[in-house]
């Protein structure tokens, strides 16, 4: 029995030195040779404006790559990695209607298109769009509650984002 684990330890002890088995922490899959990534900023094309919302969603896929994995933020579209795309929705609709036709609870919904261009493999490149949601309460303005939900939204989108290229879902 000793012999098998023997074995079993130095096969493992092989491939772990060789680099055949990938291990992270994070669970990123991100390849040893992708060093660079370039997140370009996401204009705002959707019909109803947020001002700062192109920013912080820019500011937010930028960080999670950097906290996350050891890309390295490039200023160019040279770079191993490319991040683009537009937010392409910003739309409010009423849930839970009442018997009087006045929703109980209405819900913000953000669109964005990304365009994931991978320089080192160009199988894992994609066009897609994600959208995340957050309902607030039916007699509330949309303007009221705004501060507290686009962030939670933007969360939302950006781990979707970095899961799709990050953990290759």
């Amino acid at each position: 029995m000793n012999k098998i684990k023997l074995f079993v330890l130095s096969v493992f002890a092989i491939f772990s030195l060789t680099g055949c088995i990938k291990y992270s922490l994070s669970g990123a899959a991100i390849q040893p040779d992708w060093n660079t990534i370039y997140v370009a900023t996401f204009p705002n094309y959707a019909p109803q404006q947020n001002p700062t919302l192109s920013q912080d969603l820019t500011i937010a896929i930028q960080d999670i790559f950097r906290s996350r994995t050891k890309l390295k933020l490039n200023s160019n579209e040279n770079s191993d990695l490319i991040i683009e795309g537009e937010i392409t929705g910003y739309e409010v609709v009423p849930e839970a209607i009442q018997s009087n036709d006045i929703a109980a609870q209405n819900r913000l919904t953000i669109y964005v298109k990304v365009r994931y261009i991978n320089n080192k493999d160009e199988s894992k490149s994609y066009d897609r769009t994600f959208s995340a949601f957050r309902p607030y309460d039916g007699n509330e303005m949309l303007s009221s509650v705004e501060s507290s939900i686009v962030p939670l939204i933007i969360e939302d989108i950006r781990n979707q984002v970095f899961a799709s290229i990050a953990m290759d879902w």
